[in-house]
């Protein structure tokens, strides 16, 4: 399965990124696609399609602990954006965004009722819920490989 990972990113060097991530995350590649997500986070903790994978991935697989502080970073770092394609997926992702945060402070599941959701995560064949914005960020040039 890395390996499926790593062909499919070098893959993304001539193609785009937009495309593989979202092909990866439908395939199940899930983890794998978190990880990239989060090696973009580490060469720049502010870069908008890493926060959205991470964001994705905490939302898949309902993972309470860190959801909040990823709504929360793609909302700030999201405004802070001004290309010319991201800004008409922003006002929506901002909207959907807060509502979340504000569902999150109510939402108590109990361990079960957690662990069901997070299972959820697992469903094959889901689409990237944030393609649209990813696919905008590849549009607008900010969705390029990242030099460590």
């Amino acid at each position: 399965m890395s390996c499926v990972f790593t062909a499919s990113l070098l893959e993304a060097q001539t193609t785009n990124l937009y495309t593989t991530v979202t092909n990866l995350w439908f395939q199940r590649h899930k983890t794998e696609v978190l990880a990239f997500g989060q090696e973009r986070l580490n060469i720049n903790s502010n870069d908008m399609p890493g926060l959205i994978i991470k964001l994705t991935y905490d939302g898949a697989f309902t993972q309470l602990t860190t959801l909040s502080n990823s709504l929360q970073n793609v909302i700030s770092v999201g405004k802070t954006i001004t290309n010319e394609n991201f800004v008409v997926c922003y006002p929506f992702l901002k909207i959907s965004n807060e509502f979340m945060l504000d569902f999150l402070t109510t939402y108590q599941p109990s361990q079960i009722k957690l662990e069901e959701e997070q299972v959820k995560g697992l469903i094959p064949n889901k689409p990237f819920p944030y393609y649209k914005e990813l696919e905008a960020l590849q549009k607008d040039g900010l969705f390029e490989p990242l030099e460590p």
